[in-house]
């Protein structure tokens, strides 16, 4: 079996479902059938797809039969995407409202990638797996309610700060005044603490990440030495939950401790990292650390992702604007594979950011009113004897008129309905105009110095 992407339009549903009592011969009849026992959950699917897009760890099998795209399994999340795209397939008008209604609060993918199976027979055996319990240990393990317990307990804003306070006191072991703050704050202020770095702003500015039981730093952990000094002595002092209940209120924090904030020129090329398992690895049984290493080692750096499944991976501008920046780094999160979409509109949102930003910091008049004079504005004064190669892409897809991916693609991305990007395109063009987000930032540093 193999994966494609393929359009939702283009998949039809399986008429010999075993979830039907009986064969359907429409489309609008197997899902007429799915909707009979229970519209209640496939309602709640298609509100989770809108708000999350489609479960990533459990691909669409698809037959491809004749002119027809077959869904052999995942044929609820197809019958989802299909309703939030044309609420007219719902049997009732109340559904079709309901539909309508959930597909206007969020984000509906068009397409799916899929596996495509050769026959009934070769999908069987997984099909089999997936929906006939755990088959002694062969099919799907459900975890114990305590396993779960423990999964969803990891995930809490609490438990996140906790897990920030063992980092901060592995961080500073020898910071008194810190630790001690640190320790008022998890014994009586813990969920004030959680409120504040369960905000995605927060986290930014202070450039700190969770992964499992990691928190990843942005920064040296020199670097935030004063804002955590100042963060915990507010939050076992001063700092109530009614100052910062609010977006707002945390925002107006932040700028008041502006001064304390690590600078965004200081930001790492990869982020440091603590573990609690790794620490505990090399702790003795009273929970010190043990001396078994170079205490002027490097910290470990956390694996870089594979380049071209997600927007400009790679890529950090440490002089832009807080909002430039910010904008970059949540296109980062976007998967192509996922979201193609969204990602091709951002390709061009963010290379048009970043090179109005470097225009109006550096007082550039010329060549201002199109995205091709702005982009080349760039281009020229980062590469102009046009030598550097991982320049040479950016100057191809944005300066020539022929060929299959010039600007003419970025902007129907934005502005053409009838546009479906590829993945690839939208890969070859995250990875062309890349280098050129980073040299426009060296531009921006220039300026400063």
């Amino acid at each position: 079996m193999k994966q494609a992407s393929m359009h939702v339009a283009s998949l039809t549903l399986d008429e010999t479902n075993p979830r039907h009592a009986h064969r359907t011969s429409s489309l609008e009849e197997s899902i007429a059938a799915l909707l009979e026992k229970g519209p209640e959950k496939l309602l709640k699917l298609a509100r989770d797809i809108s708000q999350h897009g489609v479960n990533p760890t459990e691909l669409t099998i698809v037959l491809v039969d004749g002119d027809h795209n077959v869904v052999l399994e995942g044929n609820r999340r197809v019958a989802a995407l299909k309703l939030l795209h044309d609420p007219k397939l719902a049997p009732t008008e109340k559904l079709r409202k309901q539909f309508a209604a959930i597909a206007r609060s969020g984000e509906v993918p068009r397409r799916l990638t899929c596996v495509v199976a050769e026959s009934r027979m070769q999908a069987e055996h997984w099909i089999k797996l997936k929906h006939t319990g755990e088959n002694g240990g062969v099919g799907v393990v459900k975890w114990s309610p305590g396993e779960a317990s423990r999964f969803s307990g990891r995930s809490t804003p609490t438990e996140k700060a906790r897990l920030f306070i063992d980092a901060t006191n592995a961080w500073f072991p020898d910071d008194l005044d810190l630790r001690t703050n640190a320790q008022t704050v998890r014994d009586g202020r813990i969920t004030n603490l959680g409120r504040m770095i369960a905000d995605p702003s927060v986290r930014n500015r202070l450039g700190i990440s969770f992964d499992g039981d990691v928190v990843l730093s942005s920064f040296a952990t020199s670097k935030l030495r004063p804002i955590l000094g100042r963060l915990f002595r507010d939050l076992a002092g001063p700092v109530s939950v009614d100052q910062i209940k609010t977006k707002r209120q945390r925002e107006d924090y932040l700028q008041k401790v502006e001064d304390e904030l690590p600078k965004l020129a200081d930001r790492l090329e990869e982020p440091e990292r603590y573990s609690k398992s790794a620490s505990n690895e090399g702790a003795d049984d009273t929970g010190s650390p043990t001396d078994n290493s170079d205490t002027d080692s490097k910290p470990t750096r956390r694996k870089r992702a594979d380049f071209e499944k997600r927007l400009f991976q790679g890529v950090k501008l440490r002089h832009a604007s807080l909002r430039t920046t910010e904008v970059l780094e949540e296109a980062q999160r976007i998967k192509i594979d996922e979201m193609p979409n969204v990602a091709a509109i951002m390709v061009r949102a963010v290379v048009d950011i970043v090179v109005t930003e470097v225009a109006e910091q550096l007082g550039w008049r010329r060549n201002q009113d199109k995205l091709k004079g702005r982009i080349g504005a760039v281009l020229h004064q980062v590469d102009p004897n046009k030598g550097e190669p991982l320049l040479a892409n950016a100057w191809r897809f944005s300066q020539e008129e022929d060929g299959a991916l010039v600007l003419k693609t970025l902007h129907s991305f934005v502005h053409s309905w009838q546009n479906n990007p590829l993945t690839s395109e939208v890969r070859k063009l995250s990875m062309a105009y890349g280098p050129l987000l980073s040299k426009a930032d060296e531009l921006l540093e220039k300026k400063k110095r």
